[in-house]
């Protein structure tokens, strides 16, 4: 099975990831982009390229968290296009071979009674507006060889939100994440729709929860974390330990070495 451990806040270079992904004998690195020392004009493609030469880890990416692709302003989404477009070659050369992304469910309005999500309320167009920007970035992914696979965030319950993934995953080199710990956070609202399109993951991002607390270290909550590894394997898709400090991923790692569970 093919493991791989987050960039963290807590370090402020590519070394330092490096030597603890060594030191823990996993096979590649999530670089994020919500980290200035991971924004691709400071990580030249050919220093990522040595290393996997190197040492054989490898690199993927998870864009920034706040990239709305179906934003109804034509500026912002040109520019998050514009963007993953940039990311797209970057990783091309750099030798990433998946980007991972979120697909936001926008703004809410509180009112007395309940909550409206305007993207919902205008559904129609905020589909219209990410499917444009898939349909553009599916190209040159599919042309890069480089999978765009879009994480649940206790999102993918909504009707918009699916409807709009259903069309998306229509896409060449249009996947999914299937994160846990989001899962667990919205009472594994997100599964549903994730075990019915389990043919379209690509990639899993494994950490425990325990209630409304995710990013926990491995068996620190009530995940089935041996169930869900071996989902993984069943499907070949790699696997994120995506715990966030240095210390949770040691005590993670170790806790699978020891096939703790």
């Amino acid at each position: 099975m093919i493991l791989g451990m987050p960039a963290l806040v807590e370090y402020t270079s590519l070394r330092q990831l490096v030597e603890l992904c060594m030191k823990l004998n996993l096979s590649f690195i999530e670089l994020n982009m919500n980290l200035p020392y991971n924004f691709i004009q400071n990580l030249p493609p050919g220093e990522l390229k040595k290393i996997t030469k190197d040492t054989n880890i490898k690199f993927t990416m998870h864009m920034p968290d706040g990239a709305d692709l179906g934003s109804f302003y034509n500026s912002v989404r040109k520019g998050y296009i514009e963007l993953f477009s940039d990311t797209l070659g970057w990783a091309k050369e750099a030798g990433v071979d998946l980007l991972n992304l979120h697909i936001l469910e926008g703004a809410k309005m509180t009112m007395p009674d309940r909550k409206i999500y305007v993207y919902e309320q205008y559904s129609e167009e905020f589909t219209d507006n990410f499917i444009d920007s898939i349909k553009a970035l599916s190209i040159k992914a599919q042309k890069n060889n480089i999978i765009l696979a879009i994480e649940n965030s206790s999102n993918f319950d909504k009707r918009y939100i699916q409807d709009t993934l259903d069309q998306a995953l229509k896409y060449p080199n249009i996947k999914l994440t299937w994160d846990t710990g989001h899962d667990a956070v919205s009472s594994f609202k997100d599964q549903k729709y994730l075990l019915e399109n389990t043919e379209h993951i690509a990639h899993m991002h494994l950490h425990d929860a325990k209630g409304n607390n995710d990013h926990q270290a491995l068996f620190d909550g009530g995940l089935d974390i041996k169930g869900l590894l071996k989902f993984a394997q069943s499907t070949n898709i790699k696997v994120l330990i995506e715990v966030k400090t240095e210390e949770a991923l040691i005590k993670s790692i170790n806790r699978l070495t020891r096939g703790r569970g």
